[in-house]
């Protein structure tokens, strides 16, 4: 955008002041034509950078004061969305036979890119079990059947493992994996466990209470580190838009009876669906993995030190490294220095933040600007001190603790090349990337930021019943669809799909006691949408968005709607988590 202004700037110098030129002789010598002296072709061009500048300050239409409110109340929607894949991991052979616990946070490293490797961390716990999966097979008949058969190293044996659940993620084109997904968590019945004996013939394992539940929508499950100042219900709907696989893994639940396979090596589990979606697309091993989790490019990264010069009253920040240009600062998690004539550090708390009160003490501005070189943003730091924007007088050098991502370096990168050990990895497993990293997309700091925050201000639970409101909604979340011409259009087929909301108040009885909520009904033309697995997918997020947006002692339950095949999918009802103040 930037560079726009300039070029607008630089022929409005070149034209118009050749015009002028003609009209007034005496200052055509400075006004050269391009070539001809280039002192003065230079000059143009610096002022035609300074007046570029302007202009852009100018139509930026105040946005200190907008992005201060949005670092008040929704400071995630100032930060970039960063690269997102799928980890698959696998044991080494010592431990092999027996499951280990990859805690959420292990830090992953990629093959370098231009001499940087790209770091990222998983975003759920991986429960690493001796199990492989073998086969997949969808068996279509009166009572159609999803079978995963799946094998235990050599030696091993289900009584001496103990497998209470299975998480499998649903890999794979989209048209595939949602269709698996809406089989598993809404038309599954029942699951019953098969072990191969001597001779061949298969005898079932009773698993009582094995049941399947969707992985992703909890609180705990979230790709993005929000602040407690921003609403959760927002993170669903930012993620299911800027990387939607991070839905497709089920927990299938309730396997404790397994152990009563005996010696068997092997076993099937034998899920009984109650139909099949229509056109169901050819599923295979390739389908399903074990032993997955999302991962996200974010890591802790030091900025280089700002030295404070009593000239200047805002300074960029630049995170180290051989290339920062490599680097794209997430958050700033700590800015201090240290006092002139002693060691003591000084900390600098942000100015913009609800909690933060009083006249002393010092404090920074941050603001964040689309980057004049590149793709991406700058952050810009402001030292303030009792409302002084010289507020770092007494300290000589300002140091930050910075979250990054490594911008778009991960685009870069192939299947496989996330495998190199950190300091903060499993050393007992390997580890490989099986989706290619998203690209980063910067968040939405046009000129249109000030509509945005007031459409963040206008929503309310009652608002959002509305067909117009709900669209505006999903608009505001579909980062990805500003920058990439794809999701624009995959996009707006979404909003035209949304074709009627309606609710009623309702009641029901919870522990003896009368509990009032609200039933939602939405209506999707599910062929714009990509078919009835899409639709139950999004669904299955609106439920829980609205289930945080209800307030407490309150309920919500949503139905929804396909007109083109009339199928309806009703989710269970939700308790309100909202506290009213």
């Amino acid at each position: 955008m930037y560079a726009k202004y300039y070029q607008d700037e630089l022929l409005f110098l070149r034209e118009l002041g050749r015009e002028f030129a003609r009209a007034n002789p005496d200052a055509a010598p400075f006004l050269a034509e391009s070539g001809t002296d280039p002192d003065v072709e230079r000059l143009l061009e610096g002022f035609a950078f300074l007046t570029a500048r302007i202009r852009q300050k100018l139509d930026d239409e105040l946005p200190e004061f907008t992005h201060a409110l949005m670092e008040m109340f929704w400071p995630h929607y100032l930060r970039p969305i960063p690269s997102f894949t799928i980890m698959q991991f696998e044991a080494t052979t010592q431990a092999a036979r027996e499951s280990r616990v990859i805690a959420r946070g292990a830090e992953l490293s990629s093959l370098p890119v231009d001499s940087t490797p790209c770091t990222f961390r998983t975003t759920q716990d991986v429960n690493l079990q001796p199990v492989q999966l073998r086969a997949v097979e969808v068996h279509k008949g009166a009572v159609p059947q999803i079978v995963l058969r799946f094998r235990l190293p050599e030696g091993l044996t289900l009584d001496k493992v103990n497998l209470s659940s299975l998480r499998l993620y649903l890999a794979g084109e989209p048209p595939v994996t949602r269709a698996l997904y809406l089989c598993l968590c809404r038309y599954a019945r029942q699951i019953t466990a098969m072990r191969e004996q001597l001779g061949g013939a298969s005898q079932p394992i009773p698993l009582a209470g094995a049941k399947i539940k969707p992985v992703g929508l909890g609180e705990s499950e979230g790709l993005l580190p929000y602040s407690r100042l921003s609403f959760p219900g927002f993170r669903l709907l930012q993620e299911y838009f800027a990387f939607p696989q991070k839905f497709m893994f089920v927990d299938i639940t309730g396997l404790e009876g397994l152990q009563k396979g005996g010696l068997a090596g092997s076993f099937d589990l034998v899920i009984q669906l109650s139909r099949l979606p229509d056109n169901m697309p050819p599923v295979s091993l390739a389908n399903v993995a074990l032993n997955c989790a999302p991962a996200v490019n974010l890591f802790k990264h030091d900025a280089d030190p700002v030295r404070i010069d009593p000239r200047r009253t805002e300074y960029k920040i630049r995170p180290g490294g051989v290339d920062p240009a490599h680097f794209e600062i997430y958050t700033i998690d700590r800015v201090f220095g240290l006092t002139r004539g002693t060691a003591k550090p000084k900390d600098f708390r942000p100015l913009f933040r609800v909690g933060v009160a009083g006249a002393g003490g010092s404090y920074y501005r941050a603001r964040t600007e689309n980057a004049i070189v590149g793709e991406g943003t700058d952050v810009f730091i402001t030292p303030v001190s009792g409302g002084d924007v010289q507020g770092a007088e007494d300290v000589e050098t300002l140091s930050m603790e910075l979250t990054c991502t490594n911008r778009q370096l991960p685009t870069r990168l192939g299947l496989g090349d996330i495998s190199v050990l950190t300091s903060n990895s499993p050393q007992f497993a390997r580890f490989k990337n099986i989706t290619k990293p998203s690209a980063s997309v910067p968040p939405p700091l046009g000129d249109d930021l000030h509509w945005r925050l007031l459409s963040h201000l206008s929503i309310n639970y009652f608002s959002l019943l509305e067909v117009e409101a709900l669209r505006s909604l999903l608009t505001l979340y579909n980062f990805r669809a500003r920058v990439d011409r794809q999701a624009e259009n995959a996009h707006r087929l979404l909003l035209e799909g949304v074709q009627k909301v309606s609710s009623a108040p309702a009641t029901r009885m919870f522990m003896g006691a009368p509990v009032r909520g609200l039933d939602v009904e939405i209506e999707f033309n599910e062929d714009n949408l990509g078919g009835e697995g899409e639709v139950f997918l999004l669904g299955a997020v609106l439920s829980e968005f609205f289930a945080q947006y209800v307030s407490l002692n309150a309920f919500s339950r949503l139905k929804v709607r396909g007109i083109k095949r009339a199928e309806v999918h009703e989710y269970a009802a939700r308790a309100g988590r909202r506290v009213m103040l």
